[in-house]
């Protein structure tokens, strides 16, 4: 695979990011559902915190550390991955300190589960999944743009 020329580069742009930061998000809702789970958010959070900056920063200098020739779907999917901790940092660290008994007393006093979507999840990790999501987007953009900067050989 070569670099993008400058017609094909913004819907280059467009679908690497798109395509990183939705794996980011997926690996990110796996890890906030095994949090919920396992209600282990503390012991996650505190894993995260330790590959927080070398994921990120191997997620960034990929394109530099691969061949060209096999940057094609492995690339985002990698840099995706790699991203993941960083966007799951924010709703961990709401969850870590959230009473595990507040979805059974919910549910044991008759909400239903989009009643408790509503009043209780929504509000508790509302800001930090927008702030997640905006977080995935930008490195994932800068994970893309990266990639124009990445030699030749």
């Amino acid at each position: 695979m070569s670099l993008p020329t400058t017609s094909s580069f913004v819907p280059f742009l467009i679908t690497h990011t798109l395509s990183s930061a939705v794996t980011g998000i997926c690996l990110a809702a796996l890890v906030l559902s095994a949090a919920l789970s396992t209600r282990q958010g503390g012991r996650l959070y505190t894993l995260l915190l330790l590959v927080l900056l070398p994921a990120t920063a191997a997620a960034l200098t990929l394109p530099l550390l691969l061949p060209l020739d096999r940057m094609s779907l492995l690339l985002p999917f990698l840099q995706g991955v790699l991203i993941g901790p960083a966007i799951s940092l924010a709703p961990l660290y709401r969850l870590k300190d959230a009473p595990s008994a507040w979805g059974y007393t919910a549910q044991e006093l008759g909400a239903t589960t989009m009643t408790r979507v509503r009043l209780l999840w929504l509000p508790l990790l509302g800001r930090p999944l927008a702030g997640s999501v905006c977080l995935a987007l930008a490195l994932s953009l800068l994970a893309a743009l990266g990639i124009s900067k990445a030699p030749l050989s």
